[in-house]
């Protein structure tokens, strides 16, 4: 992966959480007498955390350069055996693979409940249906029941960061069109 790509995601990430940030200033605090909820929680209380759940589990652009990096640099620089250090590595790598895959779908389910509630607009929609396309392609690439190629698809589309830049734009102005 080319550094400007994980510049650009991670200076999206910024943006999403300081126009969050920005979002939650209130002027006037008796204008949320009339919030909808949704199980007894305001619906912008689930896209906060729809936001955070994505934001950690885009993480993940930052942490496959640097797993990369640690299999071939990593035991000499910590001075431990190679091969030890790789099969440690390798336990976190999986565990954190399982870790971005559950945050991702609670993200995107969370999110669809904020929309559903809140009534969006259709940019909003399309982001969202671009993050369920991630979702639904990387759910492809841990399924054993798929022929190899349909999995090989899957993968090719989860790692196409065109659906991850679409998203994080779409959702940006949506909810600044909203706001």
């Amino acid at each position: 992966m080319r550094f400007q790509q994980v510049f650009f995601l991670l200076a999206a990430t910024v943006l999403i959480l300081s126009m969050s940030v920005m979002a939650d200033v209130d002027d006037n605090e008796n204008e949320d007498d009339d919030e909808v909820t949704l199980l007894g929680i305001e619906a912008e209380s689930w896209g906060s955390a729809s936001l955070y759940l994505l934001v950690a589990t885009v993480l993940i652009v930052g942490w496959k350069p640097t797993f990369r990096w640690l299999r071939v640099h990593g035991a000499e620089r910590f001075d431990q055996e190679p091969r030890e250090f790789k099969r440690k590595l390798g336990v976190f790598n999986r565990r954190f693979m399982r870790t971005h895959n559950w945050l991702g779908m609670s993200a995107v389910v969370i999110g669809t409940l904020h929309g559903i509630v809140l009534e969006w607009h259709w940019t909003l929609w399309v982001g969202l249906a671009s993050l369920w396309l991630l979702v639904i392609s990387g759910s492809l690439m841990q399924w054993k029941w798929p022929p190899k190629s349909f999995r090989r698809g899957g993968r090719l589309l989860h790692m196409q960061r065109t659906f991850t830049v679409v998203a994080i734009i779409m959702l940006l102005i949506g909810h600044q069109i909203l706001d």
